[in-house]
Formats: structure tokens, C-alpha cells, sequence
């Protein structure tokens, strides 16, 4: 699965083509960059208020939540706990019930308790090493432990769940949908002050409203999925307004062990790094968050079975890039991916 999302590396997936700031008389566009969730993030907005303070302190309440790299978030004291938590029902409880919805669609190829094997591959948040020797066997102990079914959650009054895991070596990683996730709340945000032109991208993950200082829809470029492109080598580009997009792939965040390339992609049914001919996902939702699973849970799925899963999807589009048996991109789209009649 794609759980080191957090990274800096997935920036590159998406490139946003950027504008020059510009004013009228009334109103101006903001620029806000900074770091977050282990990544980099640009928001631009037209408005008549720097909403800079709001926008950290949002970001810093959704880390305080879903970062596995903070010891005290809540997920992390999931992860730490012998049974589990009591948690409200906001951030944590809304990433768990979303990815549990996909992990179904995806017949448990998407896992967000797939997180001791990330870690036991070198992606997750304990120390980033190679593995030079696979110890199968506990590869295997480590798969038993996969499983969003094995998850229970047990109401307390209205707002708050007990979230109960059987073993205490199950753990959850959030980092496949948290970004996506965390673009839907600053989007919130924004809309919440009035405004309607703005674009926020975190580590490549986006959701655009409106028009762009130029007065047409943002344009989105996706990244020529190979290990050598540059940031500005671009493979395709869409123009969306009132959706979000997303991208994975496995042809930046990997490593060479014994001749072999392992990716950050990890099957949750087979325990190992995921290799296949699909080399990018791209998906417009109806938010960001949903993107950015399934982006995850279509790599993981490979183009066949990807294929195959938009028959039971709804209100997505998709651009798999893979390689034909040549080694040649090739690019499969589903039919409203560039209809901008479909795409508000």
C-alpha cells in the first residue's frame, strides 16, 4: 500500500502549473506554503483575509490526530495501546470508517492495518533501512496481524467510540488517505470564509474551486511516471473545478535490495512490496480524501483488477498509466477523465 503518502516524494506525483499572484481593485489572490504531515503544501485563494494563521493551526490539529510520527496523536496511541482507545468521533473515527468502506469495496487489498509490514519494509515511522535478508516467517506473523475486519468499534453516548483491537501488535497508518483527508478540511475552511476560487494541494494531493488567477479552470499536471522524470515532466494535464485529485505510484518511493527494486507499495494479502505494469493512479473524486484512497487501492490492485472495480465505483475518473509488454507508457482513461461537462 501507498502508506509512506506522507512523504516528501509525493509531491512529484502531481505538479501543480502554477500562476502569478495577481489583484483587481476588490480582492487578490493569497499564496500560503509551508510543511506538514512530513510533506510541503501550497494553497492559493482569492479572498480579502490571510487565513495563514487558520490554515496552521487546522493542519495541526488534523497531525495531532492522524500523524503516526507524533507520539502523542491520537492514532498513535492506538498503535501503542494493549486494546485499544476511546476516541470522539471527529479526525481518527473519520478515517477509520472511510477506510474501512474502501477496504471492502477492495476485498482487503486496501488495509490501513497493514502498518507493522510498512514498518517491517522500511517505509513506516520506525528507523528507514533496508532489508537485506526476508524472514518470511515473519513476514507471514506479521500478515496475521492485517485485517480492518479485526477492528471493533463499540459506541459510547453520542460523540465518542471505543475503537477495540484483539492483539496489541495490530496498528493502523492513516498515511494513505490522511493528506487527501487534510486538503478536504482547509477546503472546508475556505469555503467556510466565503471564498470560491482557491486550490489546496499537500504533497501533491489537491482539491480546486473555481477559477485560477488567469480566470479559467486549474490545471493539474500528472508526472511521467518514471524514476528519472523531473518534477516538470508532465504526461498529462486536466483542468477540474469542485472535485479533488490524487496520485500514486510506485516509481519514485522504493529501494534496490539484491538486485531487487521494493517499493512503499505493500500488498495486505500477500505481505510484500507490490510490482506490477500499473506505474501511476490518478483519481477525481468528489474529495480529496477519496482520491487519495483509492489511488492507493487501485495500485495495489494492478490495471486489471482496477479495471474491473470501476464498474462498481460511482462519481470517479480515473488516468492509469502502465506499460505495455514493450515497456512503453501506455494510458487508460476512464470516459469523463478529460468531458469537462463532467466536472463542475
Amino acid at each position: 500500500m501507498k502508506l509512506i503518502k506522507l512523504s516528501l516524494i509525493f509531491i512529484f506525483f502531481l505538479s501543480v502549473v502554477s500562476y502569478r499572484q495577481v489583484s483587481d481593485q476588490k480582492t487578490k489572490y493569497f499564496h500560503i506554503t509551508g510543511e506538514t504531515m512530513g510533506t510541503t503544501f501550497s494553497i492559493k485563494y482569492k479572498g480579502d483575509k490571510n487565513l495563514e494563521n487558520e490554515i496552521n493551526q487546522e493542519l495541526s490539529r488534523v497531525n495531532d490526530e492522524l500523524s503516526t510520527y507524533i507520539p502523542t496523536s491520537t492514532i498513535s496511541r492506538f498503535n501503542q495501546s494493549d486494546s485499544g482507545i476511546v476516541v470522539p468521533k471527529t479526525d481518527f473515527y473519520i478515517n477509520l470508517i472511510k477506510s474501512y468502506d474502501i477496504y471492502k469495496i477492495f476485498d482487503g487489498r486496501y488495509d490501513p492495518t497493514i502498518m507493522p509490514l510498512v514498518n517491517y519494509w522500511g517505509f513506516g515511522y520506525t528507523e528507514h533501512k533496508k532489508v537485506e535478508h526476508i524472514d518470511t516467517a515473519l513476514i507471514m506473523h506479521l500478515k496475521n496481524l492485517v485485517g480492518m475486519d479485526k477492528i471493533k468499534i463499540q459506541p459510547i453516548g453520542d460523540d465518542s467510540v471505543f475503537v477495540f483491537k484483539p492483539n496489541k501488535e495490530i496498528q493502523l497508518d492513516f498515511s494513505s488517505i490522511a493528506k487527501g483527508y487534510g486538503v478536504d478540511k482547509i477546503a472546508e475552511l475556505i469555503n467556510k470564509e466565503g471564498f470560491e476560487n482557491y486550490l489546496v494541494e499537500i504533497g501533491g494531493e489537491i482539491y480546486a474551486a473555481g477559477i485560477n488567477p488567469k480566470g479559467s479552470k486549474w490545471v493539474i499536471g500528472i508526472n511521467t511516471p518514471s524514476e528519472n522524470a523531473d518534477i516538470a515532466d508532465l504526461i498529462e494535464e486536466v483542468e477540474i473545478s469542485g472535485y479533488g485529485l490524487a496520485t500514486s505510484g510506485n516509481y519514485r518511493n522504493y529501494y534496490e535490495s539484491n538486485g531487487k527494486k521494493l517499493s512503499h507499495t505493500i500488498n495486505p494479502l500477500t505481505g510484500f512490496p507490490e510490482r506490477s505494469n500499473l506505474l501511476s493512479a490518478s483519481v477525481i473524486a468528489e474529495n480529496c480524501m477519496t482520491a487519495d484512497a483509492l489511488a492507493t487501492a487501485f495500485m495495489v490492485s494492478g490495471l486489471e483488477k482496477s479495471e474491473s472495480k470501476l464498474q462498481e465505483l460511482k462519481n470517479i475518473e480515473v488516468c492509469f498509466i502502465y506499460a505495455n509488454e514493450n515497456g512503453e507508457f501506455k494510458i487508460f482513461k476512464s470516459p469523463g477523465f478529460d468531458n469537462k461537462k463532467k466536472i463542475k
